[in-house]
């Protein structure tokens, strides 16, 4: 039986490769964005969403440019319908396979960075004390209403309000069409609404895909 330390080369091997194939994928992707300034970068908008915030921070440091879609579904149409170059999509999307099984596409980098703090969020006028409470959000990040509903509200039913991001969970609470939302930092601020609960955002990979420029290797038949 191999000892712990007989394992190590084999550990370390891996680890060399997989920050090996990161570089290269980045340093490709970085290279390609300089050769070509103005790479149009389609994401999921409006301004302020999670993804929105990610692109700028791309935006900020490589020449590329930033345009925003009210859904994911018509981020992967403008990418196959060459509106955008290359597109940027958050691991936690529940819709990622759709770009990963693209045949017509190819993940061309990946980095991880933190969303901004999320939580639950009224109208400043709050509430009331309805019997149940209809909460936007995205299917997504449901979950957290669970994570950081305060004692006092975690028996109300609620019914849930369906919104395609943060923003628009925050814009729909604003408007009325909702007495609670989970969205995050800038949609509380945006729309001038208040914390009723909040957490620390969490650190995702962010994945970076484009049109595939080599064919895809033959499938080797099943036995």
């Amino acid at each position: 039986m191999a000892s712990p330390t007989d394992a190590r080369p084999a550990v370390t091997d891996l680890v060399d490769r997989l920050v090996d194939e990161f570089a290269t994928r980045w340093t490709d992707l970085t290279e390609r964005w300089a050769a070509r300034p103005g790479t149009v970068l389609g994401t999921l908008g409006p301004s302020g969403t999670s993804s929105h915030l990610a692109a700028d921070f791309l935006a900020e440091r490589y020449p590329i440019a930033v345009r925003l879609y009210p859904a994911f579904d018509e981020v992967l149409n403008a990418l196959l319908q060459g509106e955008v170059d290359i597109v940027l999509v958050p691991s936690a999307y529940s819709g990622l396979t759709s770009f990963h099984w693209h045949r017509e596409l190819e993940l061309l980098g990946f980095f991880p960075r933190a969303t901004p703090d999320y939580g639950i969020a009224s109208r400043t006028d709050g509430f009331g004390d309805k019997p149940e409470l209809r909460v936007s959000a995205m299917w997504e990040v449901r979950r957290i209403y669970d994570e950081v509903v305060p004692d006092d509200l975690r028996e109300r039913p609620i019914t849930w309000v369906d919104a395609e991001s943060t923003q628009q969970a925050a814009e729909i609470l604003a408007a009325g069409g909702s007495d609670l939302a989970v969205t995050n930092g800038p949609g509380v601020r945006a729309h001038h609404l208040r914390w009723i609960a909040a957490r620390p955002g969490a650190e995702i990979l962010w994945t970076v895909f484009g049109p595939r420029t080599q064919p895809l290797a033959p499938s080797a038949p099943l036995e």
